[in-house]
């Protein structure tokens, strides 16, 4: 599996704007890619949030982002997405990863 993660922090009155803006570029996204895409929010710091992405592998990562970019809306929403940014710290850090090795208990 190939795996994107990124970090970012939002402003706290921004939150449910921000859930917004995640459910359009999902859709989106949906309709060029499987993928399986989890956010977080730190419990003890609530703007500082983490999206892990996973897709098949790499290639299958390129292939569906270059049908996701070629859509008008994903623009739009990544530019009201750097609104809800924290303005002392706008800076989204974006890591790749190969995901080696998977346990899951939770589903038993």
């Amino acid at each position: 599996m190939y795996v994107k993660v990124y970090r970012y922090r939002i402003q706290p009155s921004k939150i449910k704007d921000f859930l917004d803006i995640q459910e359009r570029a999902d859709r989106i996204y949906k309709k060029h890619v499987t993928y399986r895409v989890v956010h977080l929010q730190k419990v003890d710091d609530p703007c500082q949030w983490l999206e892990i992405q996973w897709y098949q592998d790499e290639a299958a990562y390129r292939r569906g982002i270059e049908l996701v970019n070629a859509e008008p809306e994903i623009e739009r929403l990544w530019q009201e997405f750097q609104m809800l940014l924290d303005p002392g710290d706008n800076t989204v850090i974006e890591e790749h990863y190969n995901q080696i090795r998977s346990e899951d208990s939770l589903s038993k």
